[in-house]
């Protein structure tokens, strides 16, 4: 599927798989973090980016993980919310999560 993503040189339309409700994979535009390794990145499907990811699989993987923690159709304020005030351990665990399950910094250029 096509999915427009924002980034900070405007709306960018990507090919994405959709391995969990509300919860997309792509791999990074070319012009997006060029140096950095992790090109394929788990996004809010409204194109929030979570984390980046070596490859596809592990993507993929991360996303079928982190479903159940919030309702990920919803926007990506709701889902925040709910990761704040009912997931035990809050926004610092899920990002710990992330980086358990294989996930870098997005913006990190290396």
């Amino acid at each position: 599927m096509t999915v427009i993503i924002p980034t900070t040189t405007g709306p960018v339309a990507v090919d994405a798989s959709a391995p969990a409700p509300g919860l997309i994979t792509f791999e990074a535009p070319e012009f997006f973090q060029p140096e950095c390794p992790y090109r394929w990145l788990l996004a809010h499907h409204e194109g929030h980016v979570f984390a980046a990811f070596a490859d596809e699989a592990v993507a993929t993987e991360a996303a079928v993980q982190v479903a159940s923690l919030a309702d990920w159709t919803k926007s990506v304020m709701t889902g925040a919310q709910q990761i704040s005030l009912s997931y035990e351990g809050g926004a610092p665990r899920f990002l710990s999560l992330l980086k358990e399950l294989g996930g870098h910094d997005p913006n990190a250029s290396k």
